[in-house]
């Protein structure tokens, strides 16, 4: 999740397996890649266009065999602040996720505060 808000590639295919398996249900529909550098290159795609994007919420937990990470970013992208929540289930080896299906509530225009 830090890694994500810091926008580093690196430090985001760091999390993953060489040859995990990721797939993704996202506005506008299914992503699939194999391998840490494509995984970490898609996801950071997603953010790559914030100006701003803070981590406001996140947990983690397991569920059965399965880790479970869900986060909320606040940002702005084309001077329009947004929310965006994703939440991924997956297997973890030594250390690293080597399988994982995320879902993404699409960037959704924040409401004022």
């Amino acid at each position: 999740m830090e890694a994500i808000a810091e926008q580093d590639v690196a430090a985001i295919a760091a999390c993953f397996a060489a040859d995990t398996h990721f797939r993704a249900l996202i506005p506008p529909g299914f992503r699939e890649r194999t391998g840490a550098g494509e995984t970490a290159a898609l996801i950071a795609a997603w953010f790559a266009d914030s100006t701003e994007l803070d981590l406001v919420d996140s947990e983690t937990g397991e569920v059965g065999d399965r880790v479970h990470i869900a986060y909320r970013f606040e940002g702005i992208e084309d001077g329009q602040p947004y929310v965006v929540e994703q939440q991924l289930y997956g297997t973890v080896g030594d250390g690293k996720i080597e399988r994982a299906e995320l879902v993404c509530s699409g960037f959704r225009p924040r409401r004022p505060r």
